[in-house]
């Protein structure tokens, strides 16, 4: 019922859409929900990026999920949905509402909450894998895995130029 109540609260925010150069990228946004190679996943996406980005990190725990010992992440439980779709979280709004350069979802599925982040992100270029019910600036398709995943999209973000 709370994630039906979420869904629906669910609308996407006027941003400002653009497609950053990789060299010109200063802060990046990931999401994911928590994995087995979150640590692989998050030092692969880390070396990719150019130094100087600032990475802020949202961490979705489904219920039971054991919590990983990332000290840099902002963690939301399932938990933290409550009645009517409000979010419990109270750091959760504060990064919803900065205007990153990049927003990457490393997800591999769908699920209420992180559409909600995604959607509710004013990230300027938002990029995933492609899948059910994400519309992203930058959908990879045909990849193997969220390695491949970041590997294509630093190709697609090294492509991109500056006009």
């Amino acid at each position: 019922m709370k994630q039906d109540s979420l869904a629906k609260k669910t609308a996407e925010r006027k941003r400002t859409k653009q497609y950053p150069d990789l060299q010109a990228i200063k802060n990046c946004l990931v999401v994911w929900c928590v994995n087995d190679n979150q640590e692989e996943y998050l030092k692969l996406l880390r070396k990719k990026l150019p130094q100087q980005v600032k990475l802020d990190k949202i961490c979705f725990l489904p219920e039971g999920a054991p919590a990983a010992s990332f000290r840099d992440v902002v963690y939301v439980k399932e938990e933290e949905l409550g009645f009517g779709g409000k979010i419990l979280n109270e750091q959760l709004p504060e990064l919803l509402d900065k205007e990153y350069n990049l927003l990457v979802d490393l997800s591999e599925e769908s699920n209420v909450m992180i559409d909600y982040i995604l959607r509710n992100s004013l990230a300027q270029c938002k990029a995933g894998m492609k899948k059910e019910n994400f519309d992203a600036d930058l959908m990879i398709d045909n990849v193997g895995g969220i390695s491949e995943f970041i590997d294509k999209l630093f190709e697609v973000l090294a492509k991109l130029k500056k006009y």
